[in-house]
């Protein structure tokens, strides 16, 4: 099989790579052999290359990757039922520990625990049959961006000061609109009533509106993005709920003047110190010495089967609707595609068409 391996400080594509695929009578327990149809490409996947260096032992060129959307050819003895049948569709994300030891979505081929996959949803699935008008493609969404989305809603749910129970007229305000997490958080949320604030760039306010945002702000508008927000709200209009797609520590600690006292801020990426600064400073700093009198988490994300189901259940709901696709590359284009990532300008998911 071909598949883009993790080498010295970079990516490299080698069709010739002697394939690790089992054959189909040796997958064992619940797992699944896959034939990869889409992969996902995540700001999480840079993150991963840059933590695990190519050279421990144990990751031999190491295939990169974490979503994927794939046909199942094979299955153990031990896989679920209703995901063995050789020609399900299948999505998910691959874990960490999957990650460490060089497994990865972008290869011809991929064998995955059951416990990580869920079935590709009746509303994706349309694009599979003839004059269907689904994008299969999308599932991908139901890797770690969709993922990610349920546990900002869970955490946001869950039982505490700021507890949210029921989003009708809840205010949230979403950094990143336009990004794959952000914008299926917009719009979700704006299906259960929320009244729904998007931070984006000018240039992709039609995409967040189209999502639902009630309101869009364009950062690049303003020289002082916070003070716009602060003053622009009036009183008692502050903020139930802010979510940090994007790691901006000045929206945390400007908050005070737009973030309810009783509010909370959900960030969900950990920037360049891979979260422990944030950490630090917001969430563990006393307010005596500095901290911003706000609530604050960063949260981490392990993909689990269950999490992709959670997010296949909000699509066949009706209340994700669509996962908006910034782009699609071939597998020769991968390189082109992650530089996509790194710019931080794509607006929902970038693709990589593994096979037909």
């Amino acid at each position: 099989m071909r598949a883009w391996a993790v080498t010295q400080n970079g990516l490299q594509l080698d069709p010739q790579r002697p394939s690790p695929a089992q054959s189909a009578s040796a997958i064992t327990g619940s797992s699944l052999l896959l034939r990869v149809r889409y992969a996902g490409l995540n700001p999480a996947d840079l993150a991963l290359m840059a933590t695990f260096p190519s050279w421990l032992p144990w990751r031999r060129n190491p295939i990169a990757g974490l979503d994927f959307v794939g046909e199942v050819v094979a299955a153990g003895p031990q896989a679920p039922p209703a995901l063995a049948v050789p020609g399900t569709l299948v999505c998910g994300a691959l874990g960490v520990r999957q990650a460490f030891f060089g497994a990865g979505t972008l290869a011809e081929a991929l064998v995955v625990p059951a416990e990580l996959v869920a079935a590709v949803p009746q509303r994706f699935l349309a694009s599979s049959t003839r004059g269907g008008g689904g994008d299969l493609r999308a599932a991908v969404g139901l890797g770690i961006t969709g993922q990610t989305a349920a546990l900002v809603v869970r955490e946001a749910e869950a039982r505490g000061t700021g507890r949210i129970a029921d989003w009708a007229g809840v205010r949230v305000l979403v950094n990143g609109a336009s990004g794959g997490v952000g914008s299926i958080l917009t719009h979700v949320l704006k299906a259960r009533g929320a009244h729904v604030a998007g931070v984006c760039s000018g240039a992709n306010e039609e995409m967040v509106r189209k999502l639902g945002a009630d309101e869009v702000i364009d950062y690049t508008a303003h020289q002082d993005v916070y003070g716009f927000i602060a003053e622009s709200i009036r009183d008692g209009q502050q903020f139930d709920l802010v979510v940090d797609c994007v790691g901006d520590d000045s929206l945390f600690t400007r908050s005070t003047g737009y973030l309810k006292p009783e509010g909370r801020f959900l960030c969900i990426t950990g920037g360049k110190s891979q979260g422990v600064y944030p950490f630090l400073m917001h969430q563990i700093r006393p307010v005596l010495l500095g901290r911003t009198p706000r609530s604050f988490k960063i949260l981490g994300m392990g993909p689990s089967g269950a999490g992709a189901r959670e997010v296949a259940g909000w699509a066949e709901k009706g209340e994700l609707k669509e996962i908006a696709i910034d782009s699609e590359f071939k597998m020769d284009e991968v390189i082109q595609a992650y530089e996509k990532v790194a710019s931080k300008r794509a607006k929902g998911k970038v693709v990589i068409r593994i096979s037909e």
